[in-house]
Formats: structure tokens, C-alpha cells, sequence
């Protein structure tokens, strides 16, 4: 029987274990948990890190593995001390030497994304094994995760789908949604669309953002067997909704290409404008576009030529020709109050990192 999921905050979910919840550590324990962990874990559940951080750090002295875990997520996390990811990838590593799964995971989690010390995928990808040949579903997950991408070691599809069916039966919604993606076409293993849109449902009812975009994605085409597109609609407002950016820019191409053929521009405006407000390079362009030809708004070269830029300064080749034309149609006065405004909205990083180009 695999394991559930340890405790976790925002930071350990979206950084380190991005499927985390917050109560079951006690059913994780494969060494018995004394009794001042039982109390310093409550203490902490409790927000009352000092009295927590009082009696578990006697415990991650003395050896307890599960306190060397929650003495090391304090210090990630800065719960009732100084945040601080060296030392607390010091207590995972005690922890994981004692052969602690959770702790092995979130020490592979450290590891692979340079946290707190070195970054090694490869000693991520060992440590995610130890964890969830234990039975430890995440790390099952991240394991899974590794053999998709090729991170830590070769790509291999097969091994991939393997350890991410273990963590999609025991629920893990990270793991049902990406094996989803690879039953969903032959590229990597055979087809299994049953299955795929099983996981993705699931996935989708638990709030899974990207489960539920592809979900709804799936029934606009009948890729995993349903054809329904009105249900597929819904569950593309639903991760729009959340604010999730490819689910509001599709939301946006939706509209713009037509729901029951009748296009709405407006309101596909309206949901690219969401997602381009969040450095989102292809709204951007698609915005710049319509500004330019005046579709669902009002035609505007400059707004146009504003929206171009911000695109192009992500490294979108469309966009970098899209706003060489509209310099052009701007007298120099509307340019130089343009590129203050793009001054304005662009951040150093969107010019650095480069991104999609359509």
C-alpha cells in the first residue's frame, strides 16, 4: 500500500513538493513517532512554531528522523526561526540517512532545483527511488516526472508511466494529470484515451488547474473518447477562472474563433487582456493584433504597437515583425510615448528569458 502526502505550505508546494497537504504526516511514519514529535507536529499544525520548534529540537538531536523533517521544514520555511535552505537541507540529509521517505523526497526536490546546496538531478532521481520504492506515492510522482523529461536520467517512457500510475492510484492529481498527457497519443507508449480522461476527471473534480484545461481541451475534439463540447467549455472557464494563463488565453481563442459559430472579439479581448497582463507572450501578440486590425476593440496602432513590443521583448519573432510595421504608422511623439509606457509594464526578466513565439 503506497503512501499519502506529508504536511506542507505554499512555499513547499509550489517550490519543493507541489502536491503537499497538510495533515497526514502521521500515517507516513516508518519509525514510530515519539511522543514529543506527536506533540511538537501539533504545535506546529497549530501556528505555535516557538512551543513547536522548543520540543522538536531536542527530538532531530537525539535522531528522530520524522523531528530531523519537521526541524528541517522549519528552517525552509522560516517557521519559528531565521528561514534558512542550507541548514535545513542539513536535517533533510540526516533525516534521508536514516532511510525517511519524505524526507527523501523533498531533499530530491532540493537537489534537483539547486536549493540549499548543489543542484544534482541525478542524486534527485536516486533519492526519489529510495523514497518510492518505500512506497512514498510523491516521490513515485517526481520519479515519474524525471523519466518524462529526461532530468536526472535518460528519457524512457515507459519508466515514466510506471511510477506516475503508482501516484495517479493513490490520487496524486500532479501524477494523474501528466500521465494523462502520455495515454493521451502514441508518441511515448500506447494510447489508453479511457484512461486518460479517468485520470484527467479525476484530477480535474479535485481542482487541478491543467487537468482541467486539458480536460475541457479534450472535449472540444473528442481526443480521449467525450465529445462534449459544452462541458469542455465549462472546464476551460473554470481554470481561466482561477487565473490559470494558458486556460484564459485559450478561453480567449475560444471566443475569438467562435463558440456555436458566432465569434465574440470582445470577449475574447477580454480574456487574452488577462493573461498578457501577466507577461504572457502569445496574448500578448494576439492583443497586438487586434488592436491593429480594430477586432473587439477600438483600432489603435499604438496600443497595438505596445502590446507588440512587450511580446517581442520575450524573444517572439512574430511579434518582433508585427512591431517593426507598426513603428512605422506612428508619428514620433506616439512613439516615444509608447515606449514609455512599455518601459513601464516590462520587467528585466521578460527580457532576458525569451519565450513562445505564436
Amino acid at each position: 500500500m503506497f503512501c499519502r502526502r506529508l504536511m506542507g505550505e505554499a512555499f513547499l508546494r509550489d517550490l519543493l513538493m507541489p502536491f503537499v497537504t497538510v495533515a497526514s504526516l502521521l500515517l507516513i511514519m516508518v519509525t514510530p513517532a515519539s511522543a514529543g514529535f506527536s506533540d511538537a507536529f501539533e504545535k506546529y499544525n497549530a501556528k505555535q512554531y516557538a512551543d513547536a520548534l522548543a520540543v522538536v529540537e531536542p527530538d532531530a538531536n537525539s535522531g528522530n528522523p520524522a523531528a530531523q523533517w519537521l526541524l528541517a521544514t522549519m528552517y525552509l520555511l522560516g517557521k519559528g526561526l531565521d528561514a534558512d535552505p542550507v541548514v535545513a537541507r542539513g536535517w533533510f540529509e540526516k533525516s534521508a540517512s536514516s532511510n525517511y521517505p519524505p524526507s527523501q523526497a523533498v531533499l530530491g526536490r532540493m537537489y534537483e532545483e539547486g536549493i540549499g546546496g548543489e543542484q544534482d538531478p541525478s542524486e534527485a532521481n536516486i533519492l526519489y527511488r529510495l523514497s518510492a520504492e518505500q512506497g512514498y506515492a510523491d516521490a513515485a510522482y517526481l520519479l515519474g516526472r524525471q523519466f518524462y523529461y529526461g532530468r536526472g536520467t535518460a528519457k524512457n517512457g515507459p519508466a515514466a508511466l510506471k511510477w506516475l500510475t503508482i501516484a495517479a492510484d493513490e490520487d496524486n492529481t500532479d501524477a494523474q494529470y501528466l500521465g494523462a498527457k502520455i495515454l493521451l497519443t502514441n508518441e511515448i507508449v500506447t494510447a489508453n484515451p479511457e484512461l486518460a480522461e479517468k485520470w484527467l476527471m479525476t484530477a480535474a473534480n479535485r481542482g487541478h488547474t491543467q487537468a482541467q484545461l486539458l480536460l475541457g481541451s479534450t472535449m472540444l475534439t473528442a481526443l480521449a473518447g467525450t465529445y462534449d463540447p459544452e462541458t469542455g467549455y465549462k472546464w476551460i472557464k473554470q481554470a481561466a477562472d482561477t487565473g490559470l494563463i494558458e486556460a484564459e488565453r485559450r478561453l480567449g481563442d475560444l471566443y475569438n474563433d467562435g463558440l456555436n459559430g458566432q465569434p465574440d472579439h470582445e470577449n475574447a479581448i477580454v480574456w487574452w487582456s488577462r493573461a498578457a497582463e501577466k507577461s504572457d507572450a502569445p496574448s500578448q501578440l494576439r492583443l497586438a493584433r487586434a488592436h491593429a486590425q480594430g477586432r473587439g476593440t477600438t483600432r489603435d496602432f499604438q496600443a497595438a504597437y505596445i502590446w507588440a513590443s512587450l511580446s517581442a521583448l520575450q524573444g517572439n519573432s512574430h511579434a518582433i515583425t508585427l512591431r517593426e510595421k507598426l513603428r512605422a504608422r506612428l508619428r514620433p511623439e506616439e512613439l516615444e510615448k509608447a515606449d514609455m509606457t512599455i518601459a513601464t509594464k516590462s520587467k528585466p526578466a521578460e527580457i532576458a528569458r525569451g519565450g513562445p513565439s505564436s
